[in-house]
């Protein structure tokens, strides 16, 4: 890895270290017998689970990614893995529920628009119960660029911003991949994610004022005890619904 690669990567995971152990508690008190789950990462990475602090063994996490780019966990220290499978991006290839969870962290808004019925039917489709994250568009910090407003001006003046981003700065990468990376991120708002997932719930994650974050939250149709899941038609949706990580701009 690059030295600017380093630097970029040292900085980012302190904030995304932050934001996920307090997904973590959001986790263990939506599904309190995670540990105890067969879960699916889909799109995910090991560097992920070394940061939310659960306590889930990694054997009984797979992560389904299209590449191994940036999957790797943070430290290479002794410890179990999780199972890894590339595929190729549209059908994941595993049967109908196969798993009791199936999380998705910050993945979503890096689907193409016109495959993301496609990728929100796997995600339903795999899973009994599902966990999808994704920073909200009506947020007027984008968190992957780490500038204001960006993700709300014309793309064409939004990717030479980009081009200049504390995110390019620091990573260096270069003009195609910051072009392809630019145009291959488009956050999504609360009526995309309801039209995609629906018979959902959908938590808003809030910072200040503003919806940071949203989370898609499925159980399975039998009732379990000491859960309350919230409608995603209530309009008490529209107020303080997840407190995970509200301090900062962490994904």
């Amino acid at each position: 890895m690059s030295r600017p690669a380093t630097i970029w990567h040292s900085f980012i995971f302190r904030i995304l270290g932050y934001f996920r152990r307090r997904r973590g508690k959001f986790l263990l008190a939506q599904f309190p017998d995670i540990q105890t789950f067969s879960i699916c990462d889909l799109g995910g990475s090991e560097h992920f689970w070394d940061e939310v602090e659960i306590g889930v063994s990694r054997k009984k996490v797979t992560i389904f990614n299209i590449s191994t780019d940036e999957t790797q966990a943070l430290h290479n220290i002794n410890r179990e893995h999780t199972q890894f499978v590339l595929y190729d991006g549209h059908t994941v290839p595993t049967q109908n529920e196969a798993f009791d969870l199936c999380i998705c962290n910050s993945v979503i808004e890096h689907v193409a628009p016109d495959q993301r019925e496609e990728f929100a039917r796997e995600v339903m489709r795999i899973g009994q119960r599902i966990f999808v994250q994704t920073p909200a568009f009506e947020f007027p910090f984008e968190p992957h660029f780490l500038l204001p407003f960006l993700h709300w001006l014309p793309r064409s003046l939004g990717y030479w911003l980009a081009c200049v981003s504390p995110w390019r700065m620091l990573s260096r990468p270069s003009l195609a991949t910051a072009r392809s990376y630019y145009f291959g991120t488009r956050l999504l708002t609360k009526n995309e994610l309801s039209k995609l997932f629906p018979g959902c719930s959908i938590l808003s994650e809030r910072f200040v004022f503003f919806v940071k974050s949203y989370y898609v939250i499925r159980h399975p149709v039998r009732s379990e005890p000491g859960l309350q899941i919230e409608d995603t038609r209530s309009s008490a949706d529209d107020h303080l619904t997840a407190h995970a990580g509200g301090r900062a701009f962490g994904n």
